[in-house]
């Protein structure tokens, strides 16, 4: 159990290098760091399918429960609770949602669930708000600084998500894929806005994410996974498309506690945001519980 946290640390402390080594020798002035992320990462990374345990399967039978995730990152916190029928954090259908409060802001969401081993799909919706970020006012390509005026009024929306994700073993690892729709709702006319959650700026209402990743196994258990994804993010109301890569990082510590890293930075996009632009916020561990389990652990 020691020698596999130590390797967690180990392993999450490389990933997180490649970012934040470079981003602090390019950064001459500290406002060019990213903020405190006002939400954690969007729901999905699709690294979250792979980390799925067996042991959830056999530790009880299908059944009415409650269930949670703790996510803590580098930057966030993300406390989020399930009910539903079937076997949780296996194979199961009910309903979920997530809050999450920063002095920047916060993020509620609620919504479906039907999880099959390796195949999801939910919808559900989001409220978002903020204390320091506005509506933009249209542009061709924004800067971080852009981004930063106070020439709208104060951001506050919904987004509707719908979203599938999926993954198959292939070469001694899997492949794995996510694809999500949102429609941005209650936003003034003739706006912009910093999406939070996906790190883009976007003309509502609508936005699409697709990630293509692969990860291998690195042990003959799988409880370590190492590989990369490529992310598109496109907005039917601006020109152009963000696409980020990076590399993907998971580690089995125990049934109920995982370390999850991914650091995806911006390949290509229309606007020049910076770090502000890339999604670095995956980096931390994840701990599951459910009502039911034959043998529960903390961690």
């Amino acid at each position: 159990m020691a020698r596999r946290r130590a390797l967690a640390a180990a392993a999450l402390a490389v990933a997180a290098a490649p970012v934040l080594v470079p981003a602090a020798a390019v950064a001459q002035d500290p406002a060019d760091l990213p903020p405190p992320a006002i939400e954690p990462p969007a729901i999905s990374s699709g690294v979250d399918l792979l980390q799925k345990r067996s042991y959830w399967a056999r530790s009880a039978a299908a059944r009415p429960f409650v269930s949670a995730v703790l996510e803590l990152g580098v930057i966030y916190f993300r406390p989020s609770l399930a009910l539903g029928v079937g076997r949780p954090h296996w194979s199961w259908i009910g309903i979920e949602g997530y809050s999450s409060v920063s002095p920047s802001g916060g993020a509620e969401y609620v919504g479906l669930r039907a999880a099959l081993p390796s195949l999801e799909i939910r919808g559900g919706a989001r409220y978002a708000f903020s204390t320091t970020q506005y509506f933009l006012e249209p542009r061709a390509s924004y800067t971080r600084r852009d981004t930063e005026l106070m020439l709208g009024p104060r951001s506050r929306y919904i987004a509707g998500e719908l979203e599938v994700s999926g993954s198959i073993p292939l070469l001694g690892g899997s492949l794995f894929g996510v694809a999500t729709g949102y429609a941005v709702l209650g936003t003034p006319e003739g706006y912009y806005l910093y999406e939070e959650a996906l790190h883009a700026v976007m003309k509502p209402p609508y936005l699409y994410r697709a990630r293509l990743g692969y990860m291998a196994e690195m042990d003959r258990f799988g409880e370590l996974r190492l590989g990369a994804a490529a992310e598109v993010l496109g907005n039917p109301g601006r020109e152009g498309a963000v696409v980020r890569i990076g590399p993907l990082l998971a580690v089995s510590l125990t049934h109920h506690l995982d370390a999850v890293g991914t650091v995806m930075v911006v390949a290509a996009t229309p606007d020049r945001l910076g770090l502000l632009g890339a999604d670095l916020g995956q980096l931390g561990l994840r701990y599951r519980w459910a009502t039911g389990d034959r043998w529960p652990e903390f961690p």
